[in-house]
């Protein structure tokens, strides 16, 4: 039984690449506590377009759940994203402007991780650190979403920079994955931008370095998982084991029928993993450009 694209749906570029036994470009290192650093440059047109992601650099850690769970081993990884962040935009004067931008629905706990990053975040844009700091500034706000506020994400994201002209953008959201093992443990930094609730099935219109004029990094962490992609990689896994070869438009049919293609799930232990990503994110871009 074979799995059509349009089934699988992951915001993750490292979830597309091990689907197409392309895993092995990534540039992999090991780091302390058991992280494992995986960097991969999309540069070719051909290759984006076979994984399905947009041209850029992604850099992904992926943590055991163990290690997070300990207060050296989170801040080693503060320090990984924050190195990564400063790589990715270049080194910021003191009289730039880094503008952190939240992504997602503060009222749904798997999608308020943008929200529960800006409030944890140091900004600095007063005018007396203007004149007193000696690295970028921060500036950061959270969007809400166009449900609640009428007005599409990207047009705010634009209207905010037009204003504040800021150096460079780091955005931040709640990923989608098509691994229930990289839930809450993995951390994506990509140069490719974003395009809000894309993972989940939306279309909607990107936030990169082409629509803003600045250098734009999109920071996430895989918190749900899309229902029809598990149950397509169940069903591949399950029948590859027992050796049997499945009917796949009964299955999609079934699906359709159960209401199940359009469903998201998250852990249930969804609210503690969104505190520890929220921290580890903040604290990241607190090190490299907050107070």
């Amino acid at each position: 039984m074979s799995v059509k694209n349009s089934d699988f749906v992951t915001d993750m570029a490292i979830d597309a690449l091990e689907r197409q036994s392309l895993a092995k470009i990534a540039v992999e290192k090991t780091l302390s506590h058991g992280i494992v650093r995986r960097v991969v440059n999309l540069k070719n047109a051909e290759l984006a377009k076979k994984t399905g992601r947009e041209r850029g650099v992604y850099v992904t850690f992926d943590c055991p759940s163990a290690a997070l769970e300990q207060r050296k081993a989170v801040e080693a990884l503060q320090n990984h994203i924050a190195n990564t962040l400063v790589e990715c935009v270049g080194i910021m004067g003191r009289k730039s402007l880094v503008l952190t931008v939240g992504l997602g629905n503060d009222d749904i706990a798997a999608d308020s991780l943008g929200c529960e990053v800006i409030s944890r975040l140091r900004v600095s844009a007063t005018e007396e650190a203007k004149r007193t700091r000696q690295k970028a500034r921060l500036a950061a706000f959270a969007t809400g979403v166009e449900g609640v506020t009428g007005i599409k994400t990207a047009d705010t994201v634009e209207g905010i920079c037009e204003k504040l002209k800021p150096s460079c953008v780091i955005l931040v959201d709640a990923l989608a994955t098509s691994s229930a093992t990289r839930l809450g443990t993995s951390f994506q930094l990509t140069t490719a931008g974003i395009a809000p609730a894309s993972g989940v099935g939306g279309d909607k219109p990107r936030i990169d370095r082409s629509t803003l004029g600045v250098p734009v990094v999109a920071v996430g962490v895989p918190l749900v998982l899309s229902m029809r992609t598990v149950l397509r990689e169940f069903a591949e896994d399950y029948l590859k084991t027992v050796q049997c070869e499945g009917n796949e438009y009964k299955l999609r049919e079934l699906m359709v029928e159960k209401r199940l293609t359009r469903l998201v799930v998250a852990p249930k232990e969804i609210k503690y993993y969104v505190a520890c990503a929220a921290e580890i994110v903040a604290g990241a871009i607190n090190l490299a450009f907050g107070e």
